[in-house]
């Protein structure tokens, strides 16, 4: 069988069914997994699905509504931003990303450690009104209306202004061949802004976005200093440990 006519039919059951397995595949069409692993490598990186742990699903919509997203793992996300604050002192300057995750974190900051906030986020910049001791500013751009953020040259080139103790960064997908990932172009060239020019990274994601792979590359995972996760299995986890990021999953005692 052909390659492209594998992957074709590849796209059909998953079409049907809503997810795939690399072993069944394997068993489905008389070759290896790796070669499967292959296909679905590429099928995600012209964004035709997304890669999971041990298979793919369908791919789903490049911008959710942003308060639907809200609403998804609203419990993972607050345990999430929880752990990641308590990674920053007193006086440092952290960037945040667009996104409910990296909200959830600006959400926890305590209210009475004082921080300088750069972010081109329109909820996180909302969400710090009320903070007495958070100097915020605030990256205009291109209004992007489903991610309540800006973006464009002028985020990025602002970005490059300044120099942030910590990034907070959002993100679609986070594989340890393919880096970290978005549904976004204009997104990605916002983020790798904030990464170049901040001294430590912090991916923030729940864990069913590990092993997840999206269409645009924002960064290798190399130059990603600290995942804070929500509950994984070690088995998931590992690879990243491995490859020098610190590893943080919230709820435990890691």
């Amino acid at each position: 069988m052909l390659t492209a006519e594998r992957r074709r039919l590849i796209l059909n059951v998953l079409k049907t069914d809503g997810q795939v397995h690399a072993d069944e595949l394997a068993r489905r069409f008389g070759v290896s997994e790796d070669t499967v692993r292959r296909d679905l490598r590429q099928l995600a990186k012209e964004g035709l699905l997304e890669r999971v742990h041990g298979g793919a699903l369908l791919r789903p919509p490049v911008s959710l509504v942003y308060a639907n997203r809200q609403n998804q793992s609203p419990a993972a996300k607050r345990a999430i931003g929880a752990a990641a604050v308590k990674l920053f002192r007193p006086g440092q300057t952290v960037s945040f990303d667009a996104g409910t995750t990296p909200l959830a974190v600006a959400e926890a900051l305590p209210m009475d450690v004082p921080i300088s906030v750069v972010t081109h986020s329109l909820p996180v910049a909302l969400a710090l009104c009320e903070h007495p001791a958070a100097d915020v500013l605030v990256f205009g751009g291109t209004l992007q209306k489903l991610a309540r953020a800006c973006g464009g040259v002028t985020a990025v080139d602002a970005y490059r202004e300044v120099r942030a103790d910590f990034c907070v960064l959002g993100l679609a997908g986070l594989e340890p061949e393919a880096g970290a990932t978005t549904f976004d172009p204009e997104e990605a060239q916002v983020k790798r802004a904030m990464i170049e020019h901040a001294a430590a990274v912090i991916a923030v994601a729940a864990a069913e976005k590990l092993g997840t792979i999206a269409p645009h590359r924002i960064t290798p995972i190399t130059r990603i200093t600290h995942l804070v996760t929500s509950p994984v299995s070690e088995e998931l986890i590992e690879p990243y440990r491995k490859l020098g990021v610190n590893v943080i999953v919230a709820g435990n005692a890691l």
